[in-house]
């Protein structure tokens, strides 16, 4: 099995940090558990968005061979990739990071639906590749102004640590040899003409603009749910909520390794391709 498959990518980095945005709920003990909004869907895997292609096709990215010396490595269709990827993604970064927090079904397309619509109003819930975390996310403070509480950022410590470990340079590689499908899942979502390579380079740009909250992070509760006291905070995409939910320490690992990984991503179109 190849270790280095298509998606652990972005998978891997980007994608954990929206488990954050979206809690179990549970009974209420001590702190108090948070209810969050379940945001309206933006577009579903395999359900075009409202717009057409752009005026010229974006050109495929530089790393892609379009007449490879070599033929190409042989790759699962996109509707049967599921066990190939899983397995390799516990190669690539390790049996606990799937056992633990991958879906089993649907990885790519679902990878890819996250990936685009993290810096979106909203995300579409179904298309999640990791489900919601255990636990309770949870405040802090008096009623009248509470605060995300800090033995919530506990909850997501093993997660950064494990995406702290990832080979991001191995993985770069991984995303070249296997582009074509991250490709194919990302037109199906209706985007003909565009390359999702652009895209997830954005996404990378958007989540590592997110703002730096040092101290308490103060909510509000203006009806049942609960939302960020500081408008600016409220107004951000649900990626960056999601970083910033994971706490400082936790998002300082998750900052680092995107870093590294855009350096990586950068890096493909100077070298050959993969073998």
């Amino acid at each position: 099995m190849n270790r280095k498959f298509l998606w652990p990518v972005i998978a891997a980095l980007v994608i954990g940090l929206v488990a954050a945005f979206y809690p179990r709920r549970a009974p209420e003990p001590p702190p108090v558990p948070v209810e969050l909004p379940e945001p309206a869907p933006s577009a579903a895997p395999g359900e075009p968005l409202p717009f057409g292609p752009p005026a010229e096709p974006e050109p495929a990215p530089d790393f892609v061979v379009t007449e490879p010396s070599e033929p190409p490595p042989s790759l699962p269709a996109l509707a049967d990739s599921d066990p190939a990827a899983r397995a390799a993604l516990g190669e690539a970064a390790g049996a606990e990071l799937v056992e633990q927090y991958i879906v089993a079904d649907g990885l790519i397309r679902k990878l890819v639906a996250t990936v685009d619509n993290l810096p979106r109003e909203a995300l579409w819930i179904k298309s999640r590749v990791i489900p919601p975390l255990d636990g309770l996310f949870l405040v802090a403070g008096p009623e009248d102004a509470p605060t995300i509480a800090t033995a919530n950022y506990a909850r997501y410590t093993a997660l950064a640590r494990l995406l702290g470990a990832v080979d991001a340079k191995a993985l770069a590689q991984g995303y070249q040899r296997h582009y074509p499908l991250l490709q194919e899942a990302y037109e199906e979502l209706g985007y003909p003409g565009r390359q999702f390579h652009n895209r997830a380079l954005e996404v990378i740009d958007h989540l590592l603009a997110t703002p730096r909250v040092t101290g308490p992070v103060r909510l509000e509760r203006p009806h049942v749910l609960y939302k960020y006291a500081d408008p600016r905070l409220e107004a951000l995409s649900p990626g960056q909520k999601a970083l910033l939910r994971v706490g400082p320490d936790n998002a300082a690992i998750v900052r680092a390794k995107l870093i590294e990984l855009r350096a990586a991503l950068q890096d493909l179109a100077a070298a050959p391709a993969a073998d």
